[in-house]
């Protein structure tokens, strides 16, 4: 695979389109970013985009002057897939290749496609290995069709099959916690020196930046432009996670321009259906994230960075999953903050299609709390897959199922988390979203149904 042109120049002051310099030599360059290298050794991969027309026109010369491409991969790629076990490097440049080709050799399921964005995920089961730690997910996430980052999530409360395959509802005893921390521990050793051998001089000191992202015991190592961060959160998880060396955070829009934004994610069909379809899917896989998971979509379709692992240790979700919505909601409060938008709760008399056309209509999704029992789920999937589609045949049919169903119930311990992402106000119906793959995208309900399993909490991120 071709990694781009390979250059040589002297350091000079690089400027980007906000004025922002830095002094630094040229490395290489192709048809859509440039590698810089700084005085230091740390190399930073800039898209074109960003740079000034005078960076560009100096690129531009040096590539004619005629630098020769440079093919093949660095010494520490095989060691590094030997590591890992899995084929996640094809050569030594992860960012140009073709995100569907990575996902495919590491096969991965695909999750979410959004509009500048992708992700594919799976849970392994049996777990994959890696130096005796089992891995228990994988995830590729991709921005504007470039690789943007890859995760493997080793122990941690939610996947541990010590708590998700628990038979018994008695609470996690001292010793249990005790004995997964061990676990932890010995696995974030046993991954940190496998690492230390594949990158024998990759290890760097972590920045108080990345300790600030990323609490716990933490190791940091460098592979040409790829950083890989391993990160123990005691008695939560362990993690590790490749990406690029410098990580360009998306500008921060202003309010109107997150109104506008999302005002253009809301679909108008001609049956009378009004649909947020533009929302990006999480699986929460076999565990109880569903608060967790259903909060990063949200937050992530606002354009604020999150993880459902890293959410559900903010929101103290129990092992195995279980998470108190409004403790999570006080906890995200900062985050959220932090990006200047806020969570407002939503207070309507019942869930109607005409008390939420509002919110749809700004292209504003709701978290709804539910009771999810079986008897709701498959009146949801029978009445979902029945669906006609054409205006007509969809009245009369929604008509004739709009009084309330038998055997629903608001049974608090089959609590749950959705996103509330639709309505057709001819036919009364409501559309939500589940967190377990694309499967369970866009659901519909009469209102009258999803009355039922309510159980009276809804919230949308203010602007």
């Amino acid at each position: 695979m071709m990694a781009g042109a390979v250059l040589q120049a002297q350091a000079r002051n690089w400027t980007d389109r906000d004025g922002r310099t830095v002094e630094a030599e040229l490395v290489r360059a192709d048809e859509a970013n440039v590698v810089i290298r700084r005085a230091d050794g740390r190399e930073f991969t800039l898209p074109r985009a960003r740079l000034s027309e005078e960076d560009l026109a100096f690129v531009d010369a040096a590539k004619g002057s005629g630098a020769k491409a440079s093919e093949g991969a660095s010494d520490w790629v095989a060691a590094l897939n030997s590591m890992l076990g899995v084929p996640l490097f094809a050569d030594g440049m992860l960012w140009d290749d073709k995100p569907e080709k990575v996902a495919a050799r590491l096969r991965l399921r695909p999750e979410s496609v959004t509009p500048g964005a992708e992700s594919w995920r799976v849970y392994a089961r049996p777990p994959l290995v890696v130096l005796d730690a089992p891995a228990y997910m994988l995830a590729l996430r991709c921005e504007d069709g470039k690789v943007a980052g890859f995760s493997m999530m080793f122990n941690n409360r939610g996947d541990s099959p010590a708590f998700t395959e628990r038979t018994s509802r008695a609470p996690v005893s001292k010793a249990e916690v005790q004995a997964f921390q061990a676990e932890l521990k010995r696995d974030f050793d046993r991954l940190h020196a496998g690492l230390a051998a594949a990158l024998p001089k990759g290890e760097s000191e972590p920045t108080p930046a990345q300790r600030r992202a990323y609490p716990g015991e933490l190791a940091v190592f460098n592979a040409g432009e790829h950083e890989l961060v391993l990160q123990a959160l005691p008695a939560q998880m362990l993690t590790l996670r490749v990406q690029p060396v410098e990580r360009v955070a998306p500008p921060r829009l202003s309010d109107d321009q997150a109104r506008q934004r999302m005002k253009s994610r809301v679909t108008r069909r001609d049956n009378g259906d009004v649909v947020i379809d533009r929302i990006p899917m999480v699986n929460q896989g076999p565990k109880g994230y569903c608060v967790p998971a259903t909060f990063e979509r949200m937050l992530r379709y606002s354009g604020i960075p999150a993880d459902m692992y890293e959410l559900a240790a903010l929101g103290g979700t129990n092992f195995g999953g279980g998470t108190n919505v409004p403790d999570l909601v006080d906890a995200l409060g900062r985050t959220v903050r932090q990006a200047g938008r806020k969570l407002e709760e939503v207070k309507v008399q019942a869930p109607t299609a005409a008390s939420l056309a509002r919110y749809i209509d700004e292209g504003r999704p709701l978290l709804w709390s539910l009771a999810s029992r079986p008897e709701f789920n498959n009146l949801a999937d029978d009445y979902s897959n029945a669906r006609p589609e054409g205006v007509a045949e969809l009245k009369t049919w929604a008509a004739e199922r709009k009084k309330p169903s038998a055997g629903l119930s608001r049974d608090r311990a089959a609590g749950h988390l959705c996103l509330i992402i639709g309505y057709n106000r001819t036919t009364g119906e409501i559309a939500f979203s589940d967190s377990w793959g694309p499967k369970f995208a866009e659901r519909w309900l009469p209102a009258a149904s999803v009355e039922q399993a309510s159980l009276g909490q809804l919230w949308v991120l203010g602007l």
